[in-house]
């Protein structure tokens, strides 16, 4: 055999080792993209579309609920909620933006919904139950590492922790049937604080930061019918009402120019855009039945990356998370 026949035949060889057993990196889409929950085909399972609602394709393909879908900082993976491993329990997996690569986000199989990624990409908070039951918001670290309780939630339901951008902060529903109000606790000195302390009956749900961190959008109201959607400002506490009769869930956009909610409109459950300076609605998507497993939706946009803590910032945050009773 000829010296350079046989050197290609052995770069071949370990070209082709390495490809099948080094898994290529999932890449990030390179135009706007919303993740969402349908239940359309049956069972809630998760799609994906342009930011316009265009070319809908569906990522999974379980006889078990699919939901409650969130982007990766840099959009490489997306976590969702599925009981694919367990019927009727309920845990966090992460997938290729294509819907490849389905794997679970960490090694035990426990009960965990309403997954809300670090901003460095490294840790995801969400919450859980103990056998009370105890509904409670913890947070794991990716590739191993050890499971931190960081505040109880509620008696029954509640959470729904969402990460604050700059990573010193998490928000997340607290207290009970009537009274849920928004905590936030500071990851830094471990205080918590009610985000609007007084105010006249009705619960607060489902907490999101805007991109800038600077807002709080959450769905309040005295009847899991008759819920609206509001953003609160962080500095003057002043809250607005963008939505009415809109349930579960608001997501932003990565510019923080619009809202996405869950709306009956005509008998049908659609996934709608508002625009927040022309309160204009806009149909993208249609969701079918209702229901707790029809939930979540995520927008990622490549030009608006999201804001990127400092490393020792960070560093202090997760040196600081400790186990709460």
């Amino acid at each position: 055999m000829k010296p350079l026949y046989f050197c290609f035949l052995c770069w071949t060889t370990l070209t082709l080792l390495c490809l099948s057993v080094c898994p290529v990196s999932a890449e990030a889409p390179t135009r706007a993209k919303i993740v969402f929950t349908s239940a359309r085909d049956g069972n809630a399972e998760i799609y994906i579309m342009n930011a316009d609602g265009s070319e809908q394709i569906r990522l999974t393909h379980s006889p078990g609920d699919d939901f409650d879908p969130t982007w990766s900082p840099t959009g490489e993976q997306i976590a969702f909620v599925s009981e694919r491993d367990h019927e009727g329990l309920n845990d966090i997996y992460l997938m290729d933006p294509d819907g490849q690569n389905v794997r679970r986000a960490f090694d035990d199989l426990e009960y965990r919904t309403a997954p809300t990624w670090s901003p460095d990409g490294k840790k995801i908070a969400y919450n859980t139950y103990s056998p009370v039951p105890d509904w409670a918001v913890y947070i794991n670290t990716l590739n191993g590492g050890k499971t931190e309780r960081l505040a109880k939630s509620a008696e029954f339901f509640g959470g729904f922790p969402s990460w604050s951008p700059d990573g010193t902060k998490i928000a997340f529903t607290s207290g009970s049937f009537g009274k849920w109000r928004i905590q936030i606790i500071n990851l830094i000195t471990r205080k918590k604080e009610i985000l609007i302390p007084r105010i006249p009956g009705g619960d607060m749900l489902y907490p999101a930061w805007s991109p800038d961190g600077k807002k709080l959008a959450f769905v309040m109201g005295k009847h899991h019918w008759e819920l609206s959607i509001y953003i609160s400002d962080r500095d003057s506490r002043k809250h607005d009402k963008i939505v009415e009769n809109a349930y579960i869930a608001p997501a932003w956009s990565p510019d923080g120019k619009a809202l996405l909610y869950r709306k009956m409109v005509e008998d049908q459950t659609l996934l709608l855009k508002i625009d927040l300076d022309s309160r204009t609605e806009t149909p993208l998507a249609r969701l079918g039945r209702t229901g707790i497993q029809n939930i979540g939706w995520d927008w990622f946009d490549p030009e608006f990356p999201p804001i990127s803590p400092e490393p020792q910032l960070l560093t202090t945050v997760w040196g600081k998370v400790k186990v709460e009773d």
